[in-house]
């Protein structure tokens, strides 16, 4: 999904409720605006992390910030984002939200996973949930109907594949992702992406059906850099989003 081109201009003589959100991953760092609960912005930060979101509180009259990080602590940006905005909210694995969380070691839950459940709850209330985020690594995690994050799985990711096959053998390549990937791999590079592929493929399809299979009205979420890949006949709900919606969820919990 395209970031940059997500960006409304807004009446500076009407008051809104602006919360900025910023979703530090382990591969990209992404930053979004919401303005009374609606997403005006959302777009992919540089390196330079603390000069592009000061630029975002500049353009907009922030009211509050939600932030979290699966890489790295970076305590200095955090200090830096909390002289930025009047509110600022660190979310962790162990922030109360919306949903009761039954987690058994919410301390080592990533916040990542934990918001991308709370906003598929947002967008669709009441039903079973599957969210399927395949990024650097695929997590598969689960909500109830009756609104509690049941936990989930974690696998490895494409690049991980990619790379594990090269650095634990003697003499298979190191694979680009983008290529012909044909259903029976021709030379190496093809048997190996194809392989990589159709293997996440078939993955997430067994959780899709297995999903389907205990509940029948089940809803499947796919999110992630490399979601759009996968699952393309089923009827799943694809939201790249998911994390920056429930951040902002998590900060209007907090706040109310």
């Amino acid at each position: 999904m395209l970031f940059s081109h997500l960006a409304l201009t807004l009446p500076r003589n009407i008051e809104h409720k602006m919360n900025l959100i910023v979703d530090i991953g382990n591969s990209t760092a992404k930053a979004a605006v919401f303005r009374d609960g609606e997403m005006v912005l959302r777009k992919r930060l540089n390196a330079n992390l603390e000069d592009g979101i000061a630029m975002i509180v500049e353009e907009f009259d922030i009211d509050a910030c939600a932030y979290s990080s699966v890489g790295r602590p970076q305590p200095d940006l955090a200090d830096a984002i909390q002289h930025m905005v009047p509110v600022a909210l660190h979310v962790t694995g162990m922030t109360p939200t919306p949903l009761v969380c039954d987690y058994l070691t919410p301390e080592t839950l990533g916040a990542d996973r934990l918001a991308a459940a709370v906003g598929a709850a947002h967008c669709c209330p009441g039903r079973d949930l599957l969210i399927v985020d395949a990024g650097t690594c695929i997590t598969y995690d689960y909500v109830s109907a009756e609104g509690h994050y049941l936990g989930g799985n974690i696998s490895l990711g494409m690049g991980m594949r990619l790379r594990a096959l090269n650095e634990q053998t003697a003499r298979l390549p190191l694979v680009a992702a983008e290529g012909d990937a044909p259903l029976i791999g021709r030379n190496t590079h093809e048997a190996i992406r194809t392989g990589v592929i159709r293997g996440m493929d078939y993955e997430i399809k067994s959780y899709i059906r297995d999903m389907k299979q205990q509940h029948a009205d089940a809803r499947m979420f796919l999110t992630g850099g490399n979601g759009y890949r996968f699952a393309q006949e089923y009827e799943v709900e694809r939201n790249d989003a998911l994390v920056e919606i429930g951040l902002n969820c998590i900060l209007e919990y907090q706040r109310r």
